[in-house]
């Protein structure tokens, strides 16, 4: 169901932000799992021979919040992200691993992704309120940041051009959304109401239940 690939080290299979990407098995060689840490790649794990990749935004259609890239040369097995979700549909047992691994990642995520997505906007403001509230019902990493008590929250402005009258923003990936709403932060992200994570995931739950 699947592609080889040989690839060198260096190569990245996927980078954070990307709309989109595909399911890779570990045949040789090791991939790294990068999260971007103020600019800079942190390694959170790695995946050797038999093991594979991925996070449930694979299933959601969300935007990928970690990179993963080559150690050093190796083999991978690519699997297209739609063959994938039929494998999830059709073949229980190995939709049960896969998704089992997908929930665990992703709780991992939560504490340590805190930083892909940051919202800068005073504890006193309706939209900063919305924006944390829609984040937190999606179960999607974020870190908030209040201008009126945060000592780092000058430096990040500067570093991003950002202006009082911007706020609320949110920092996703290096992406500026100024003034957002919950609806503008849901278009970026990909997330409609037909993907949303927890509705995606409880289906697919209850689909291999069955």
């Amino acid at each position: 169901m699947g592609q080889r690939q040989r690839l060198e080290a260096g190569h990245y299979l996927y980078r954070a932000g990307d709309t989109g990407y595909d399911f890779y098995v570990v045949l040789s060689g090791r991939v790294e799992i990068l999260l971007d840490s103020d600019g800079e790649d942190r390694l959170i794990t790695t995946h050797g021979p038999g093991r594979f990749l991925g996070q449930l935004n694979l299933l959601t259609g969300l935007r990928v919040f970690v990179s993963a890239r080559m150690a050093g040369s190796g083999e991978v097995l690519e699997v297209p992200a739609q063959t994938l979700r039929r494998i999830i549909a059709t073949e229980p047992q190995l939709s049960d691993k896969i998704l089992a691994a997908f929930m665990a990642r992703r709780a991992d995520l939560i504490t340590d992704a805190a930083t892909t997505t940051r919202v800068v906007g005073s504890r006193y403001s309706p939209e900063t309120l919305q924006i944390r509230e829609f984040l937190a019902r999606t179960r999607l990493p974020y870190q908030w940041l209040d201008p009126d008590t945060d000592p780092q929250v000058e430096s990040l402005l500067e570093e991003f051009h950002i202006e009082p009258a911007d706020l609320p923003v949110v920092i996703s990936s290096g992406k500026v959304l100024r003034r957002t709403s919950p609806g503008a932060l849901s278009e970026y992200l990909g997330i409609t109401v037909a993907n949303a994570p927890e509705r995606c995931v409880d289906l697919i739950i209850v689909g291999t239940v069955w």
